[in-house]
C-alpha cells in the first residue's frame, strides 16, 4: 500500500510540476513523495476519521488487527479464540442471501402459474409426488413439469447453479483456510 501511494503522489507531484512549467529532477519528486508518504498522507485523500488512514493510526485514534490475533479463550478454553472465529458465525453471507432472493424473484416471474406452485411446495420441504397431487397432475405430468422448471433455472442461473449455490463465499474459505493453518501449526508443536 504504501508503494503505490508513494507511486501515486509522486506521479501527482510530477503532473502539477509539468503542469507549471517546471522542471523538476526525478530525486526531487522521489524524495517529496517519499516524505508525503512518511507524514502519512494517502494518495487517496486525508482524512483523520479515516481508520485506515497511518496518521490515524500513528496518533493512537485506531489500530489495525489481523483475523488471525487472538481475542481470548472460547468457551471451553480449549483453543484460543480469534475475530475471524468471532465473525464466521456459521450464517450464510447476507450479500449471497440478498442475491439469490433478487435472482429467484425474478425466475419465480418468469414461470406459469403451475410451475410457480411446484416450486413452491417442493421447496417447501414436500416431495414431488406429493406436489402433483396438490397441483391435480399424474406423477408423468409432474415429472415433465419439474424438467420444464429445471430447464428454466438452468437458463436463467447457468449451468453452474448448483455449484454456486453450494460454494461458500471467499471471505468465509479464507478464514476456515486460516483455521486450518492455526490447527496445523498447533499439531506441529
Amino acid at each position: 500500500m504504501l508503494i503505490q501511494d508513494t507511486t501515486a503522489h509522486a506521479a501527482a507531484l510530477l503532473r502539477r510540476a509539468v503542469a507549471a512549467g517546471k522542471k523538476v529532477a526525478a530525486s526531487t519528486v522521489a524524495h517529496f513523495a517519499v516524505k508525503l508518504t512518511r507524514a502519512g498522507r494517502r494518495s487517496t485523500g486525508s482524512s483523520a476519521t479515516d481508520v485506515m488512514h497511518p496518521g490515524t493510526q500513528l496518533g493512537g485514534r485506531s489500530r489495525m488487527v489481523s483475523f488471525d490475533e487472538p481475542l481470548g479463550m472460547d468457551d471451553d478454553g480449549a483453543g484460543a479464540l480469534t475475530l475471524a472465529d468471532v465473525l464466521d458465525n456459521g450464517q450464510e453471507d447476507p450479500s449471497m442471501l440478498a442475491a439469490r432472493r433478487l435472482d429467484w424473484e425474478t425466475l419465480l416471474n418468469g414461470q406459469t402459474q403451475r410451475g410457480r406452485m411446484l416450486l413452491a411446495v417442493v421447496a417447501g420441504g414436500r416431495a414431488l409426488r406429493e406436489a402433483a397431487r396438490l397441483l391435480g397432475l399424474s406423477d408423468s405430468s409432474a415429472q415433465e413439469e419439474k424438467r420444464k422448471v429445471a430447464r428454466a433455472v438452468k437458463e436463467f442461473m447457468g449451468n453452474t447453479i448448483l455449484a454456486d449455490c453450494a460454494r461458500q463465499p471467499m471471505w468465509r474459505d479464507n478464514i476456515m483456510a486460516s483455521k486450518g493453518k492455526r490447527a496445523m501449526r498447533a499439531a506441529r508443536l
